[in-house]
């Protein structure tokens, strides 16, 4: 049922004119939030045209059909973060302090899912935001990701920006995501209107009023139409206009106003009147005129609002403000407190801006030293986001002073450490390069290693970069012994920056090693674990590779101690990938499903992307095409609108092509992807892009491409194992030299690789290609030693089914019979023939298409087995259902699993909703009542995980083997109630809706199917429990090599 809407108001002091299209238009908007699609109306037009009046228009049309109106505003006077959400969190009972165990990139994830969770659950509502060209770049941030957010939430959003303001952040990003309302000028219609509606209180006779003439002279802006009916002897210019509205006023109610301008909204009228140096009551009475005339909304004792923000800007001309905030600060200072005391700091940094008197500013600077100190009281009371704005005055302040590099410096990184601590990025960013310059030519070497710091906190690990390597290295070298602290954040931005330059290594090497031994001399868990997630190297041995392992699960063990989910996810992927690296699979897929569940509990999307995307690479090589692409759709999906698009179609571009190489099956966009890639990143001077523009060269065909990669890398291919994941480059490199049959290069490329000898080698687990003995046995064919070949071939199909992984077996199998044919001999099972034979009918059974193999049954070798290892059926049997197979029979009683499960043999490897299975239509967005798990809860169960680690080391340190157990049980338990709250891929499940019933129903009727088929034919039982898989979509997807080849009869067939 659609929502009606009521008219607008009706004739009179409230008629909205002449802006029936745009509240259409808002209509629509919030329509659509009914209907669980919020939207974002962005009002955008000059100072004056109506946009606030029109946003008051659309907060009564919303409480007209029982939305919850919501408002928020920013503030021209203030530079506080996420202001323009203060009061619609205060309205929310919101209190997000952000969890100071997230690192910076979360917090504002934080913030953004908590603000969504309390949306969703307070009703439909309307959210009110004005004045976003004062935002700042973080409140933008949030209000342009929180549609998506919202998912099915009835929540509608409207906001309003200035057109051409100054200073005005960046909206590119929510204009594609809201719908812009631009308004323009009233017609000459619209200001007869206005003009007949607002004469009344102008003393004028609307006869005297020329409607031609004021469209002309104001081009229909609503606010100079009223002004100058009020005020006809007034000119066009807005500040004329509005300079003229306020000179009716008697002197004493004017410097009133000035005063209340220059105090801003939050200022009581206690301080303000001894700002006039009068009583409050007499301050008030003063400004009681201005209430009459339309200039102020209200004066009470919380203080003074303006009708528009316009006209606090007029009252503020042509006085000497630096005097005024003086006398403000002075005023501020009497009331005391750290509220009083931050005040009474900010309007003298104002004060000492325009100070004539202070020509060595020795005054200011002394006042800027005293923010610096109150802004730390400020963030010890829980005040981050005033400390910020209260630094964003002192940095003006001080950048009057050109000849202080010191102190500007400090300030600068004084407030970008803040704005990373609320996760406000990118001008975080900004303020650290600008305080690195600064730092430069001062002589204070601490604020120069934190500046340093700062500014290459998200530097590429990919792109060498020597100057800024030397800067770093120059910052270390004037560093101080005692700055232990910041020696160690030094190393480890160099560590990291200088893996991309081939030629440090050595010093990378040693930096890693000194900065995990200063981190250890500190004895801070969190530091540790980060500096030895950043040192850990590519593995060349058995050794290295346990080594590796150690120091992963040392970090793992240290970052849950330390609460640091975000250091413990990273740990469990690289342990993941060390593991598929030496063939683990099973372990890898353990290690990762730790992941995905802490991944789950963080509120940045980015952890949920990053291990979907690992374990596309998993079920690649668990033999699932189907699976794999799934689970690189809802990679992306997951990415889409969160994270930077360049990494999500990056990262989609190097598994199109894992994809296709072991499968031969190229998805329609992998062409298309790898092109935008590589046109986009192809000329970056990376060893990382450049073999990776080869490998996908190779793959569609592009000799050229290939012949570029060769040139550039074969005759020194050692030199690869110097960028970062350089033993993946190595790999993919020689593959490239292999399949080339570029015999010049497999000698360089075989030795460089040959350490590597027994490896699987995956690119951090990630991405994965063939074994590197298979590239070995290549290279070893292309140089003339066919012996070698037969071995490393051998090492390699062994490996491959140790995994097990069908689709690597496939071409491993391939390649052995490949060698042992140019060898000329080999061992009996090894005989060509039969190895072909085997790869020919796994290929078939997990469909991989291979280029020099026949794609149909018609060419295949004799020998091959006509299809998969047996034939079953699955029929109606008078009341129940009978199962036929070479692996047993069994007997079933009718009820809806066994027909469920007749569903899914009928189509192997086709997923069917658990809905449809269940016999629904789907869910409706009403029944939904959210994820499992809110925010809140999620932080909750974060920090329990945590202690119980911390309490696990704690009991294992004192040999306390019960405590331990008991601990490290509870943990698991927690972990199997997560699992059961997110899903798969870390998905947040939902609770009540039909979609998540649907689920629960389906996966019980299944899995009681299977134990009672079980009971009767273990061996089947055993297979249908493997084969099946359940969920919100469920399949039947057998092992390679064991499946079944289905006849299904039911009475509706």
């Amino acid at each position: 049922m659609s929502m009606t809407l009521p008219g607008t108001g009706q004739a009179g002091a409230d008629a909205l004119i002449g802006r029936e299209a745009e509240l259409d238009r808002i209509r629509q908007v919030l329509e659509a939030a009914r209907t669980g699609r919020p939207t974002i109306a962005l009002l955008m037009g000059e100072a004056g045209i109506g946009k606030t009046r029109l946003a008051d228009e659309a907060s009564r049309l919303a409480r007209a059909v029982g939305l919850r109106v919501l408002r928020g505003e920013s503030d021209a006077s203030s530079r506080r973060p996420m202001q323009l959400w203060r009061e619609v969190d205060r309205a929310l009972g919101l209190a997000v302090r952000g969890d100071p165990a997230l690192p910076v990139g979360e917090r504002r994830w934080e913030h953004l899912e908590a603000l969504a969770d309390a949306l969703a659950a307070g009703g439909p509502s309307l959210v009110v935001l004005e004045d976003l060209h004062w935002a700042d770049p973080i409140a933008i941030w949030v209000l342009e990701r929180l549609p998506r957010a919202l998912g099915e939430a009835p929540v509608a959003l409207l906001a309003t920006s200035r057109d051409h303001e100054p200073d005005t952040p960046a909206i590119d990003g929510l204009r594609r995501v809201a719908r812009p309302i631009r308004l323009g000028g009233l017609d000459i219609d619209g200001v007869r209107r206005l003009v007949a509606q607002d004469a009344a209180g102008s003393q004028r006779p609307v006869d005297a009023i020329d409607p031609a003439e004021l469209l002309a002279r104001t081009g229909g802006n609503p606010l100079l139409v009223k002004e100058l009916v009020r005020a006809p002897s007034g000119d066009a210019v807005i500040g004329q206009v509005l300079r003229r509205s306020l000179a009716r006023f008697a002197a004493d109610t004017r410097n009133a106003l000035t005063v209340a301008a220059v105090g801003g909204p939050g200022a009581p009228l206690s301080v303000l009147a001894a700002a006039c140096a009068c009583p409050a009551d007499e301050l008030a009475a003063r400004l009681r005129p201005a209430v009459v005339g339309g200039v102020l909304d209200a004066v009470s004792a919380d203080g003074v609002r303006f009708h528009h923000a316009l006209l606090a800007e007029a009252a503020q001309q042509d006085v000497d403000l630096s005097e005024l905030h003086g006398r403000l600060a002075a005023a501020w200072r009497t009331v005391g407190g750290i509220d009083g005391r931050a005040a009474s700091v900010g309007h003298g940094l104002r004060a000492a801006v325009g100070s004539a008197e202070d020509a060595t500013g020795e005054a200011a600077a002394a006042t800027v030293d005293q923010a610096r100190l109150v802004a730390v009281e400020l963030i010890t009371a829980g005040a981050p986001a005033r400390a910020a704005e209260l630094l964003w005055e002192a940095r003006e302040t001080a950048g009057r002073w050109a000849g202080r590099p010191e102190l500007r410096a400090n300030v600068a990184v004084d407030l970008a450490d803040i704005l990373s601590w609320l996760g406000d990025l990118e001008p975080a960013l900004g303020l650290y390069q600008e305080a690195a310059e600064l730092a430069r030519t001062s002589a204070d070497p601490v604020a120069r290693a934190r500046a340093e710091i700062g500014a290459n906190l998200w530097a590429s690990a990919f792109v060498p970069d020597l100057a800024r390597m030397r800067r770093l290295e120059d910052a270390l070298d004037a560093l101080p012994a005692q700055e232990r602290r910041l020696r160690a954040a030094l190393l480890g931005r160099l560590t990291i920056i200088g893996g991309a330059d081939v030629e440090a290594t050595e010093r990378v090497a040693a930096w890693s090693a000194e900065a995990v031994a200063v981190a250890r001399s500190l004895a801070d868990p969190e530091l540790i674990a980060e500096l030895l997630l950043d040192s850990v190297r590519p593995a060349t041995s058995p050794t290295a590779l346990a080594a590796a392992m150690v120091a992963t699960d040392e970090a793992i063990r240290l970052a849950e101690r330390a609460g640091r989910s975000d250091l413990a996810i990273s740990g469990h992927q690289r342990r993941s990938g060390l593991l598929l690296n030496d063939g683990d699979i099973g372990g890898a897929g353990q290690a990762l499903g730790r992941a995905e569940v802490l991944a789950a509990l963080l509120p940045s999307p980015w952890w949920r992307y990053i291990t979907r995307v690992q374990r596309t690479t998993l079920l690649a090589l668990n033999g699932s095409l189907l699976s794999a692409r799934a689970s690189m759709l809802e990679a992306v999906e997951v990415g889409s609108g969160r994270i930077e698009p360049v990494v999500v179609l990056g990262c989609e571009a190097l598994h199109q092509l894992m994809l296709f190489d072991l499968y031969g099956r190229p998805d329609p966009r992998a062409e298309e992807i790898h092109r935008i890639t590589m046109d986009m990143l192809g000329d970056v001077p990376s060893p990382v892009f450049q073999v990776q523009k080869g490998y996908g060269a190779q793959l569609f065909g592009d000799p050229a491409g290939v012949q570029e990669v060769l040139h550039r890398f074969g005759s020194r291919p050692e030199q690869l194992l110097r960028s970062w994941t350089g033993d993946h480059l190595l790999r993919e490199f020689s593959d490239i030299v292999a399949r080339a049959g570029a015999a010049g290069y497999a000698t360089p490329a075989y030795r460089a690789l040959l350490p590597y000898a027994g490896l699987l080698n995956v690119g951090g687990g990630h991405s994965a290609g063939l074994p590197v003995d298979d590239v070995l046995a290549r290279l070893a064919l292309l140089a003339g030693d066919p012996a070698a070949a037969v071995r490393h071939a051998g090492d390699a199909v062994a490996l491959a089914r140790s995994m097990p992984s069908p689709p690597l077996l496939v071409h491993c199998l391939d390649h052995l019979a490949d060698a042992v044919d140019a060898a000329g001999e080999g061992p009996a099972q090894w005989a060509p023939d039969v190895l072909r034979a085997e790869a020919d009918a796994l290929a078939l059974t997990i469909e991989v298409r291979r280029a020099d193999r026949p794609a149909d049954r018609a060419g295949m070798p004799s020998g091959v087995p006509a299809g998969p290892a047996g034939t079953a059926s699955m029929r109606r049997d008078g009341s129940g259902w009978l199962l036929r197979t070479p692996l047993g029979d069994a007997r079933l009683l009718d009820s809806p699993g066994p027909g469920q499960l007749a569903r899914l043999l009928r189509a192997p490897g086709v997923e069917v909703a658990a809905v449809e299975l269940a016999g629904g239509p789907g869910a409706p967005a009403a029944t939904d009542l959210g994820p499992a798990l809110d925010a809140q809860a999620k932080r909750e169960y974060r920090r329990r995980l945590h202690r119980l680690q911390a309490e696990v080391d704690e009991a294992d340190a004192g040999h306390e083997v019960v405590r331990a157990e008991r601990a490290h049980a509870e943990m698991e338990m927690l972990l199997r109630e997560l699992r059961r709250a997110v899903g798969l891929g870390s998905r947040d499940r939902p609770t009540g809706s039909d979609a998540e019933r649907a689920r629960v129903n389906v996966v019980r009727n299944l899995r009681r199917t299977i134990a009672a088929i079980g009971r009767q034919a273990p061996l089947l039982g055993a297979h249908l429990d493997d084969a099946v898989r359940t969920g919100r979509h469920c399949l039947y997807l057998p092992t390679p090599g064991a499946a079944l080849t289905w006849s299904v009869r039911a009475d509706a067939d």
